[in-house]
């Protein structure tokens, strides 16, 4: 029987995916604030901080996120956009490794193939770092899991070809989207263009503007049903595995 993949939505744009106990994860972002943001979920377990490889999609600061990345062993292998190295470096990890689109990397039991994003490039207003967004396809076990960062629709996710989890964002942290960004109808039609054996939305319902208010506001919890309900008009719905923050599924 082959070794399975598990793949853990830890919240936001932070996965695990485990391969016979050779863990990568996905753009951390594991503190209670991040900068005006509010966790509205339960901080991920301390164990989580034992990753053997750890996968960056892009600079903005939910994604590469210093305090959050410091929680993490500073042996542990890291992939980044090219230009975001001294970042990281900065941040005191050592086996830093750049990446640009069409390289492939095989580190332990997985190869990551690393693939295009569209979305912004720079890391904000008050900083000068500027780097390209990609996305990773991670191969393990014999299956291969597509993880995109922040992206909007773009025409080469077509070409993305034997899919069998796809990680897509669905939404983001406030009321309205930016560009570069899937939303519920986008990421629908993302599933369309990739034909993944399974989808698994992400980036929705765990961080938030503070604002003192005790309840959550409506487009938090929204997204999962608008995105289900696109997948259905889409004839898509099958694929749908739905996770809330810490669940998990195991691809055997």
């Amino acid at each position: 029987m082959s070794t399975p993949m598990e793949l853990t939505w830890v919240g936001h744009a932070t996965t695990l995916v485990d391969v016979g106990g050779y863990r990568v994860i996905t753009d951390p972002l594991m503190t209670k604030r991040v900068a005006h943001l509010r966790r509205r979920r339960p901080l991920p377990s301390a164990d989580l901080h034992e990753a053997d490889l750890i996968l960056l999609s892009h600079v903005h600061l939910d994604h590469l996120h210093a305090p959050s990345l410091k929680r993490l062993r500073p042996t542990v292998d890291v992939l980044t956009p090219r230009g975001s190295g001294l970042l990281l470096r900065k941040a005191g990890f050592d086996r830093v490794q750049e990446v640009d689109v069409g390289d492939r990397i095989t580190t332990g039991p997985v190869t990551v193939e690393v693939v295009p994003a569209a979305h912004k490039h720079g890391r904000g207003p008050h900083s000068r770092v500027t780097a390209r967004p990609v996305g990773y396809v991670v191969e393990g076990a014999g299956r291969r899991v597509y993880f995109p960062g922040d992206t909007d629709l773009f025409d080469a996710m077509a070409d993305l070809t034997d899919i069998d989890a796809a990680l897509l964002p669905i939404w983001g942290w406030g009321p309205t989207l930016g560009v570069g960004h899937l939303d519920p109808t986008r990421a629908a039609t993302a599933t369309g263009l990739i034909r993944p054996s399974m989808v698994v939305p992400i980036h929705w319902g765990t961080y938030s503007p503070e604002d003192g208010r005790r309840q959550l506001p409506a487009w938090f919890e929204q997204p999962p049903e608008l995105f289900e309900q696109a997948l259905t008009d889409a004839s898509l719905r099958d694929r749908l595995h739905l996770l809330e923050p810490g669940g998990s599924v195991s691809l055997p």
